[in-house]
């Protein structure tokens, strides 16, 4: 698997014939546009730019199909990756940590690294061109460099958040090591990387370790200039932050089902957002509350997948079952407070398709610290363009925005662009192979349940395929 980090500086490419949507409000879409891309940055959006290519520009025929900015997943944990299906009968939090969660102890380093080559190949494949992994298994040193040396060979524009998060009852110097080592990342990968790929930070847990640890691991980030998220799920932990001086946009809370109006109008006072991740948390039947009322208060919503041993890693069905859950909780109020059937009036209902989009695209930009450089399709930003193809059986009436939330999935990606370099075309990837995604996840599955059944835990039946 070839290193993606090729020079690419003067290559030119034009997006010919598309529907555009900028997902800018002032330049609005573009029934039939194009863009042009020069190095990793879009130079020239339009409706035809065929006058201001060079002879030797790239031209990728897009009519019939919609061009939207690179999706980008705010809280997704890779390491877990090969573990498909294995939550998909779990209920309770407790059947999380039996089923799944206890497996990190067993992941070795080499196994972290297939298993986040195999999920940020699926993702690129889906359409994902970026993403916040939150590996909360660094369980050594070679751990988190194995996640990252991942990232850095597969080219996904990644925030690699270091996990805090040690053994359970750790001792002290657990933690003291990883702070050091975070630091040592960090200052590596902006050395020397390309750009696609930044050391962020998951925080511990408040509930797991105590805000004196959180207050450590904050400071840190902030002297580094990190972007931090955390896993946000008993009730009153935004508060305590902001009680604690601690909140600010840099830190993305994922779920967040448990907080209050008031914790969603400090996040907005705060210029943050959270996480959600809709699927796994509806399916866990937490409250769903929560993103109606964070766009209300502008606490902005971006989303995730957040495990693949729930779920299958697609971002358009989340945005589709977000839209749809939307739609559910304004009804649920109407229906509640007499007003039923349905009618039209001031914020009901409150959402449309496109909303979902955005929270996909412009939201999840500002969720990673790159609300400048990304989300939008305008001049100047960095060229992470997807393609979807609407063929063979035609685009839906109305928004265009609409068709790509409710009629999409990952099979009509059709071309993925990432800084200008084509990572997937005509439907297939160009330089990540599906084959070794699928082996490297067989190789995690071979050698951790081995490691368990070897220590006495249980061990999942792997089925008749292998």
């Amino acid at each position: 698997m070839p290193e993606t980090t090729d020079n690419h500086a003067e290559r030119t490419l034009l997006i010919q014939g598309a529907t555009v949507l900028t997902m800018d409000p002032d330049l609005g879409d573009l029934t039939t546009g194009d863009i042009l891309v020069t190095g990793d940055r879009i130079t020239a959006v339009g409706p035809d730019l065929s006058d201001r290519v060079a002879p030797d520009t790239e031209v990728i025929p897009a009519r019939g199909m919609i061009a939207i900015p690179g999706l980008i997943d705010t809280h997704m944990h890779a390491w877990q990756t090969p573990l498909k299906g294995l939550h998909a009968q779990g209920w309770t939090g407790e059947d999380y940590q039996n089923e799944v969660f206890y497996l990190r102890e067993h992941f070795a380093p080499e196994d972290i690294y297939d298993a986040t080559v195999s999920g940020t190949t699926q993702m690129l494949d889906a359409g994902v061109t970026g993403v916040l992994d939150f590996c909360h298994n660094v369980m050594s040193p070679e751990a988190a460099e194995a996640g990252l040396r991942a990232h850095r060979v597969t080219g996904q524009r990644a925030l690699f958040a270091y996990g805090m998060l040690g053994s359970f009852g750790a001792p002290p110097e657990d933690h003291a090591w990883r702070l050091d080592h975070v630091r040592r990342l960090h200052d590596e990968v902006n050395e020397n990387g390309d750009g696609l790929l930044r050391v962020g930070m998951a925080l511990g847990s408040i509930e797991y370790g105590s805000m004196e640890r959180v207050t450590k691991e904050i400071a840190l980030a902030r002297e580094l200039g990190m972007r931090m998220s955390v896993h946000q799920n008993p009730p009153g932990q935004i508060r305590a932050l902001h009680r604690a001086g601690l909140l600010d946009s840099d830190i993305v809370p994922a779920h967040a089902n448990s907080a209050d109006d008031e914790e969603l109008a400090l996040l907005a006072a705060c210029g943050g957002g959270i996480s959600f991740t809709p699927e796994g948390e509806f399916g866990g039947g937490r409250s769903m509350t929560i993103l109606n009322r964070a766009h209300r208060f502008g606490a902005s919503p971006s989303l995730g997948i957040d495990t693949h041993s729930r779920v299958a890693i697609d971002l358009f069905a989340a945005m589709r079952l977000t839209f749809l859950l939307m739609r559910n909780v304004d009804a649920t109020t109407e229906r509640e407070a007499g007003r039923w059937p349905l009618e039209h009036h001031p914020g009901v209902p409150l959402v449309q398709p496109r909303d979902m989009l955005h929270y996909a695209t412009v939201n999840a930009a500002a969720a990673l610290g790159l609300g400048d450089d990304l989300g939008r399709l305008t001049p100047g930003r960095l060229a992470d363009i997807v393609l979807v193809d609407t063929e063979p059986y035609g685009v839906a009436l109305g928004d265009p925005a609409a068709h790509v939330v409710l009629q999409t999935g990952p099979r009509d990606v059709d071309t993925v662009i990432v800084g200008g370099r084509i990572r997937k075309r005509d439907g297939r990837l160009t330089d990540l192979d599906p084959a070794e995604a699928g082996a490297a996840t067989r190789r995690v599955r071979e050698r951790v349940f081995a490691d368990a059944a070897a220590h006495g835990g249980p061990v999942p039946d792997l089925g008749p395929v292998r």
